[in-house]
C-alpha cells in the first residue's frame, strides 16, 4: 500500500497526552486516526475479566476529535514480546526495563506495522521527546524535550532510523505538563483533567512481586542472605524481591545497615555488604544502539543515565563488539543493576544506549 505522508496514525489511549497530540496535528492540517493497543488483560477484585476502561475513554476522545478510531489487540504479542522477558529477567537476577522493550517492539514496532497497513506514513505518540533529521549527515537524531521533569528521550536509544523516520512527536517543545492541561481543556475539561499514568502499566497497583508471584509462583523461593565472603547470614524470600543498592525490606535486623550488592539466581543468593560495596567503576552493555552512526569506531566522552530518573554520570564508553561496549565512570558510581538501560547522552541529545549485563567493580 502507498503509504501517504499527510496520513497520522496517533496512538491513542484518551488520556491528556496523546488526545492532545491528535488535536495538534489536526489543527496542523494532518488527516488521522486513532489507534488504541490492547496489551493485557485486565480483572475486577472478584478474578473477572474486564474490558479496559482506557479503550472506552479512547473512543471518546477519537469522538470528540471527529476522527476514525481503531482498536488493535496485541495482547499475545505484548506477552511474547514484553511480558514474558520481564519475567524471566526478574526471575534471573536482574532488574528490567519493560519500557524500553515496549517502545521497540510494540509502539514502533507492531503499531507502525498497522498504521502503515491504514495506509499512514507517521505514527504520532504523546511522549516528551523530539527528533530532527539532520540532513548533514543524513540521519535522524533524538533530543530530549523541553518538559525538563517529563523528559522521555530516555525510552527512544533503542530505535532505528527505519522507526525513527516515521514518528512525529508535538509535545517535545512544551516546557510541561501544565501546558498541555491547558490546551486538553479546550479539546474537553474532563479529559484535562484525567491523572497521568506511572509505573509498570501490566503491574496492577505497581505491585511487581504480587505479579511475578501470580504467574510464576513456583518460580519464587526461599534462599540464602550471604555476605562477600559467602558465609550464610540468613534466608530471604525470593531474589525477585531485591535490587542492587536495596537496604529497606530485607526483613532481617543485621546490626547495622546492609546493602544487596549481587544477586545470584543459579545459587538463589542475595549478597549483603557494606554500601561501599554497592559502588562500580563501570558496566558492561549488550544490545548496543547508537543514533548518530552505525558503529563506534573510537572512545567517545559521554554523560550517561543508567535508569529512568537516574543522575547524569560522565563517563568515556568503549567498543568491545558484537553489539557490547565498556563505559568507565569518571568516579565509581553507586547501584549499577543489570538489566537496566545506560544511555549516553551528548548535552540535550540522546547518541545511543544499551542494555546493562555486567559491571566492573575494579
Amino acid at each position: 500500500m502507498k503509504l501517504d505522508k499527510n496520513k497520522v496514525a496517533v496512538a491513542l489511549s484518551g488520556g491528556v497526552d496523546s488526545t492532545t497530540t491528535a488535536y495538534l496535528l489536526k489543527k496542523r492540517g494532518y488527516e488521522l486516526i486513532g489507534i488504541t493497543m490492547y496489551l493485557f488483560d485486565e480483572y475486577d477484585k472478584d478474578g473477572n475479566n474486564i474490558k479496559p476502561k482506557f479503550i472506552e475513554d479512547a473512543k471518546r476522545a477519537a469522538k470528540i476529535l471527529d476522527i476514525p478510531h481503531y482498536v488493535v489487540d496485541y495482547r499475545d504479542e505484548f506477552k511474547s514480546m514484553v511480558i514474558d522477558e520481564f519475567v524471566n529477567e526478574y526471575l534471573s537476577g536482574r532488574t528490567p526495563n519493560p519500557c524500553v522493550t515496549c517502545n521497540r517492539t510494540i509502539k514502533f514496532g507492531k503499531l507502525l506495522e498497522t498504521a502503515h497497513s491504514l495506509g499512514a506514513y507517521y505514527i504520532a505518540t504523546g511522549h516528551y521527546a523530539k527528533i530532527w533529521y539532520d540532513e548533514k549527515i543524513k540521519r535522524y537524531r533524538i533530543y530530549r524535550g523541553k518538559a525538563d521533569m517529563k523528559d522521555q528521550a530516555y525510552v527512544f536509544y533503542s530505535l532505528t532510523q527505519d522507526q525513527l523516520k516515521h514518528i512525529i512527536l508535538p509535545l517535545g517543545d512544551f516546557e510541561s505538563k501544565e501546558e498541555i492541561r491547558k490546551i486538553a481543556s479546550e479539546i474537553d475539561i474532563k479529559i484535562s483533567k484525567k491523572s497521568d499514568s506511572t509505573g509498570i502499566c501490566f503491574v496492577p497497583g505497581e505491585d511487581y512481586v504480587s505479579y511475578l508471584k501470580s504467574i510464576k509462583p513456583d518460580a519464587i523461593k526461599e534462599g540464602n542472605f550471604v555476605d562477600i565472603e559467602g558465609n550464610v547470614i540468613g534466608k530471604h524470600k525470593g531474589i525477585v524481591n531485591y535490587t542492587i543498592g536495596q537496604r529497606r525490606g530485607l526483613g532481617i535486623n543485621f546490626g547495622k545497615p546492609m546493602f544487596v550488592i549481587n544477586i545470584d539466581a543459579e545459587k538463589n543468593e542475595v549478597m549483603l555488604g557494606d554500601d561501599k560495596y554497592t559502588y562500580s567503576k563501570g558496566l558492561i552493555a549488550k544490545n548496543v544502539n547508537f543514533t548518530l552512526f552505525d558503529e563506534l569506531k573510537e572512545d567517545i566522552r559521554v554523560e550517561v543515565k543508567v535508569c529512568y530518573w537516574g543522575w547524569f554520570l560522565p563517563a568515556t564508553v568503549s567498543n568491545l563488539g558484537d553489539g557490547k561496549v565498556k563505559v568507565i565512570f569518571d568516579k565509581k558510581e553507586r547501584a549499577i543493576a543489570p538489566g537496566q538501560s545506560v544511555v549516553f547522552y551528548n548535552g540535550n541529545e540522546v547518541i545511543g544506549g544499551g542494555v546493562i549485563e555486567s559491571v566492573i567493580k575494579e
